[in-house]
């Protein structure tokens, strides 16, 4: 250890801050395979009722984080055994649970959380000074998406753009909604792209507009059109008419992205593209310089939040690189478009030999905090994640929802959607639908005698031979969306609804809050100031005047059943689900894995695994009481903690197979030394 040493004591000119600064970095990371491991620093809990909790902390209820943390490779090869493509394709349930940990493990310091705790951070407001937030409050995804606990549910009212907060929402159907929200952008571009050049031109469909039907010609009565805005700029501002939930970015004659400009009268500007931002609550009209947009996909948002909330920045080609710099970057692994928009701080400028990032955004010592595997195994999560479910539909519930449709309250609150199937090899790259490219679908109903949600588990995947080994390709078809409850636009609900940001400046719309789960998600409103649903409806303004009005003349049973009706849209525990996994058509009272009795079949990802989780069963716990166990016996296996590129004997934080061959000196690989190219 002594060149540590004299890396310490070198002597720095206090005015080169950058030596200073890499040499740091350059220490921590050599230094890191020596450090001693220690598992009262970690909050895994991997162990049994027979192990000594101090060096194997335990958890019999099962449910805790079992695995240590290993930065994930990312891998298009099948054959690389614990990359990403092994566990999204060879073990998807594995990689299912691995992404489900990232978003529900606490980060520890080690791994680089609350690296700027407590400053001022995000976009600025239109004074071009005031940020948005203070960085760095939480040590997980889960400590705001908390209802339910470990499902990505919904959560706390958080200091954002306001002093009167942002309200969590949830992430189930996250992965709908952004497959939605592609091919929303697709049929909008159909309409208004009409010489099919890749963007709207200047005067293109100016009096078009960007009408979108939620459903195919027939499917009435639920069939609505959306109407996103008029392709022109009507009202001389120079920008679209559209939607603010359209980000815009302006283009050259040959679709090239001008960084710069702002307007469609700034020089060099042929026409614009855009990208519709179907998360987070709004932030207002995103075409206004100094603007940053909502990010629009799943990977994009959580690093986002990853890096403003956890004080973590990941470092992802897959976001940063813009190939053919038109506003698009990357497709991901599992098959979505990226946007420009999405780019995260840590941009890899700065490379080691190795290819490591060395660019260390919040200047903690802790490289590539999420790695491009890390954001694969993340978006596969949310990708997947189920959507809510609506509770049994009793007559008052029935009555209640046809009272919703007659007060009007359906056109901005469109029940249901339709997805088209995979059509990728079109010749019009408008009708390029991506299809539902998720592996898994739950069907839930209520049990009428207990009330009880139970599933039914569908797989969306076909099993074919790739490279020699067996994988789980995704069928990519059509699927209805049903119960979603919004049609994704931004609008105007009143004063009541407008929020004053910290620097005085007013947001007046947002977008339309998705009704699935309601029945599980108070407060309400973008603010949470609206503790139960009577009031939030009430408190509809602007555009929904007439709704409000209307809801409150409704007789109070038709009143009361609306309500009622709501309140059946809820959320549940993913993996407490009582759910037919195996697709005999029931759920066991005893369900075999691994030769244990796990109790009544539920959606737990751990019996799902290439190699099952097996439970340590019946014990005697310390009160003297026989009680049952489903702490892991097997973790090791059952985790492919021993898997070439998941293995991390030495406890760094990353596996032994992260370095490939040195490069010559002064090369810098374009590619991070956690990617496998091939």
């Amino acid at each position: 250890m002594q060149w540590i040493e004299k890396i310490r004591n070198q002597k720095f000119n206090p005015k080169d801050l950058v030596t200073r600064h890499r040499w740091l970095i350059l220490a921590l990371l050599l230094s890191a395979p020596a450090l001693a491991y220690d598992p009262s620093w970690s909050p895994e809990r991997p162990g049994t009722s027979t192990d000594d909790p101090i060096q194997f902390p335990k958890d019999l209820s099962g449910k805790s984080v079992k695995c240590a943390r290993v930065r994930a490779i990312h891998s298009t090869n099948v054959q690389d055994e614990g990359a990403t493509e092994y566990l999204l394709k060879a073990d998807p349930w594995l990689g299912y649970q691995r992404g489900r940990e990232l978003f529900v493990r606490e980060f520890s310091q080690s791994d680089g959380v609350f690296g700027e705790s407590g400053r001022m951070a995000g976009r600025v407001l239109e004074d071009q000074a005031t940020k948005i937030m203070t960085r760095d409050h939480v040590a997980s995804c889960m400590l705001c998406h908390n209802v339910p606990f470990r499902d990505g549910g919904a959560g706390a009212t958080i200091f954002k753009n306001s002093g009167t907060g942002r309200n969590t929402p949830h992430v189930f159907g996250a992965g709908l909604l952004e497959m939605l929200g592609w091919q929303i952008r697709l049929k909008m571009l159909e309409k208004g792209d009409t010489n099919r050049n890749g963007f709207i031109d200047k005067g293109e469909s100016e009096n078009i507009h960007a009408i979108v039907d939620n459903l195919p010609t027939g499917d009435q009565p639920e069939r609505v059109g959306v109407d996103f805005g008029c392709f022109g700029d009507h009202d001389g501002d120079g920008k679209p008419d559209l939607n603010s939930v359209c980000f815009v970015w302006y283009v050259d004659k040959d679709g090239k992205r001008i960084s710069w400009a702002r307007s469609l009268k700034d020089d060099g500007v042929a026409g614009y593209d855009f990208e519709v931002q179907v998360f987070g609550w709004g932030h207002g009209r995103a075409t206004l310089a100094g603007r940053i947009p909502i990010t629009s996909t799943v990977r994009a948002f959580t690093a986002q939040a990853a890096d403003n909330h956890m004080g973590m920045q990941a470092f992802d080609p897959t976001l940063n690189d813009e190939p053919h710099s038109d506003g698009m970057a990357l497709i991901s692994q599992l098959g979505a478009p990226q946007f420009f928009s999405g780019r995260t701080r840590d941009r890899g400028e700065a490379k080691n030999p190795r290819g490591i990032s060395l660019d260390d955004p919040d200047r903690d010592g802790v490289l590539e905090e999420f790695t491009e595997g890390d954001m694969d195994l993340l978006e596969f999560y949310q990708l997947n994640h189920p959507v809510p479910a609506e509770k049994v539909n009793t007559a008052v519930r029935a009555r209640g929802k046809v009272v919703m449709t007659s007060a009007g309250c359906v056109a901005c609150h469109v029940s249901n959607w339709k997805l088209e199937a995979d059509n990728r090899n079109s010749a019009d790259y408008t009708k390029r639908y991506l299809g539902d490219r998720r592996f898994f679908d739950l069907s839930i109903v209520t049990d009428d005698k207990t009330g009880q949600l139970n599933g039914k588990l569908n797989l969306l995947t076909n099993n074919t031979v790739k490279n020699g080994k067996t994988v789980a390709e995704p069928i990519r078809g059509e699927y209805t969306i049903k119960g979603l409850y919004s049609d994704l636009a931004h609008h105007d609900l009143g004063p009541s609804f407008h929020q004053v940001q910290f620097d005085g400046s007013i947001i007046k719309s947002f977008r339309t809050a998705p009704l699935w789960g309601v029945g599980s998600t108070a407060p309400y409103g973008h603010d949470g100031a609206s503790l139960d649903l009577d009031d939030v409806i009430r408190r509809h303004g602007g555009e929904a005047q007439a709704q409000a009005e209307a809801y409150a003349k409704l007789p109070e049973p038709d009143r009361l059943a609306l309500l009622e009706f709501l309140r059946g849209l809820v959320l549940y525990s993913v993996d407490d689900l009582h759910c037919d996994i195996d697709g005999d058509g029931k759920i066991a009272d005893h369900f075999q894995v691994a030769g244990q009795d796990t109790g009544v079949e539920r959606l737990n990802p751990e019996w799902l695994f290439r190699v099952p989780g097996r439970i340590e069963g019946d014990v005697t716990n310390p009160q003297g009481v026989t009680v049952r166990s489903y702490a892991i016996t097997n973790v090791s296996d059952a985790y492919g903690s021993q898997l070439k590129f998941l293995k991390d004997s030495e406890h760094t934080g990353f596996p032994d197979a992260r370095f490939k061959p040195a490069p010559a000196p002064g090369v810098f690989p374009k590619a991070s030394v956690y990617r496998v190219e091939h």
